[in-house]
């Protein structure tokens, strides 16, 4: 019969043992690994931010610095966030209101959190027309590609370009891209909600009926609070 050998249990038990300075060792490389990642995180988050269109005054803004001042400005920001962590997002969100009240800053964090590109209309139009140069580096149709394509696009200052029919092909046709895409997009302007529609044509207004939600802000420009400190 073949003997079975015994096994001293003593050598496995001791790796059972505790050991109060290794479990802190241990503690302490988790948290720094955790700390790594966050950075890196934090570090891809702001490059891709930077390189996203939105303008260097607003790299470093998110939704946690917007000041609101009232109950409206709390309910408009939970609505944003709300529509930023949509699953399956094909909605079109409109930020109107007049100059200061902290849209172009609600437009920025929105691209921070969920990536994608930021753009006004007036250089929209800029770079579609530079776009038929024979050197531009991009054509108008990759131009029109890239902007109906991204997955979360904000265009801001609409209304505020002065080739208001250039203005409105343009979004026309990305609104309609993007509708068919089944793609976020973010709307900013000045204009009353009533004369911002007038700019759309039929087919347009019918898909923002389907898809829209419109936030308006009221109140006392930002910038002028600001001056009255600096002053």
């Amino acid at each position: 019969m073949t003997e079975i050998k015994k096994i001293n249990p003593l050598p496995f038990l001791s790796t059972l043992e505790a050991n109060p300075e290794k479990d802190e060792w241990i503690k302490q490389r988790e948290k720094e690994l955790a700390e790594q990642a966050a950075k890196e995180a934090a570090y891809q988050m702001q490059k891709s931010v930077e390189s996203s269109g939105v303008p260097r005054r607003y790299w470093h803004v998110d939704f946690d610095t917007y000041i609101s001042r009232n109950e409206k400005d709390l309910k408009n920001l939970e609505t944003i966030k709300k529509f930023t962590s949509l699953d399956n997002n094909d909605k079109v969100l409109i930020l109107l209101g007049a100059k200061g009240l902290g849209k172009t800053h609600l437009g920025s964090a929105i691209i921070r959190n969920c990536g994608g590109k930021f753009i006004s209309i007036e250089e929209l139009i800029f770079k579609y027309e530079s776009a038929q140069d024979f050197h531009a580096k991009t054509n108008r149709e990759e131009l029109m590609v890239l902007y109906s394509s991204t997955k979360m696009l904000v265009i801001d200052e609409i209304g505020g370009s002065i080739q208001q029919e250039k203005e409105n092909a343009l979004l026309n046709y990305i609104l309609r891209r993007r509708y068919e895409n089944m793609l976020p997009t973010v709307l900013i302007s000045n204009l009353s909600k009533a004369d911002l529609l007038k700019k759309f044509g039929e087919a347009v207004l019918d898909r923002l009926c389907e898809t829209c939600i419109s936030l308006e802000f009221e109140g006392e420009s930002y910038r002028t609070s600001i001056r009255d400190v600096n002053l």
